[in-house]
């Protein structure tokens, strides 16, 4: 219904604006059928831009720049188009195909500046959602993934091997039960901080699924490993984090495993979870690094 609103003022400004000009001015006895043909193709293509630049209408801001700028252009252009059939007098056929235009190619340059800068402003917002987790504000697990597979494609040329940590709270259950979800939330985003604080600025952390986080550390070996964890592990049994009136403890299990032999990143990840389960097994709030 817009659009076709756009199109009918459109017709009508166009079928006025030649009545106006053929009643107000004489027709030419040489028209130059190459200039006349030329203006009315580019007079008729800014026509159909303006009509379909209906499609922009969500973004406002943009759309009313480009809508004015163009319809300049389109004004200039069309009155060109009929200088070729009328005489007009020069000052108006400067006034339009100079000034006019002028403004109308500031106004769409502005428009579409406007229009590039929120996009790719929103384009960064998108890759930090899709990159960075809600909640925790550490990494997605999409994003772990597509992190691991490029570190193992690299990994035949570069030096020094890595190692994964799988990390997951104890009893996490209980704490949604027990305290509520909103308390849940609260020990996440505090475990989460408490992670990002005890590796180091090339290691990445990311939340894996639920109450687990995995951790990618680099340059790493089983030692390297083994005290990173353990010192995760311990820090984790100092935590306290406060809901409302309660002060909430928690604890946490880790599966290590170190890269060696070409593995895959599924398999990989495979091995940290066996040794995470295996830390289970063996009564929560340990550490396990698992030897392939």
């Amino acid at each position: 219904m817009t659009k076709k609103s756009t199109l009918n003022s459109l017709y009508s400004f166009v079928l006025a604006y030649i009545s106006l000009q053929a009643w107000i001015f004489p027709i030419t006895t040489q028209i130059d059928l190459y200039n006349l043909f030329f203006h009315t193709i580019v007079s008729i293509t800014l026509f159909f831009l303006l009509v379909n630049l209906n499609n922009v209408k969500y973004n406002l801001d943009v759309h009313k720049f480009l809508v004015s700028g163009f319809f300049f252009i389109f004004i200039a252009t069309f009155t060109n188009t009929l200088n070729e059939i009328f005489i007009q007098p020069w000052l108006l056929a400067v006034f339009f195909k100079d000034i006019v235009q002028l403004f109308g190619f500031m106004l769409v340059s502005y428009g579409i500046h406007r229009w590039i800068t929120q996009n790719s402003n929103h384009s960064i917002k998108l890759k930090q959602l899709s990159e960075k987790d809600e909640l925790t504000d550490v990494y997605t697990r999409r994003y772990f993934n597509d992190l691991l597979s490029d570190r193992l494609l690299m990994q035949h040329t570069k030096k020094g091997s890595f190692s994964i940590l799988l990390i997951n709270i104890d009893n996490f259950k209980n704490i949604n039960e027990l305290y509520s979800q909103v308390a849940g939330d609260a020990v996440l985003k505090r475990l989460a901080n408490k992670l990002k604080d005890c590796i180091r600025k090339t290691d990445i952390v990311a939340r894996w699924e639920g109450e687990e986080f995995i951790i990618l550390l680099n340059n790493s070996n089983d030692e390297i490993a083994q005290q990173v964890a353990e010192m995760i592990r311990k820090s984790t049994e100092l935590l306290c984090v406060q809901y409302e009136d309660e002060i909430i403890n928690i604890t946490v299990s880790i599966g290590a495993v170190t890269y060696r032999n070409e593995l895959k990143s599924s398999k990989l990840v495979d091995y940290a979870e066996q040794g995470l389960f295996q830390a289970k097994n063996a009564g929560k709030n340990r550490v396990h690094l698992y030897e392939p």
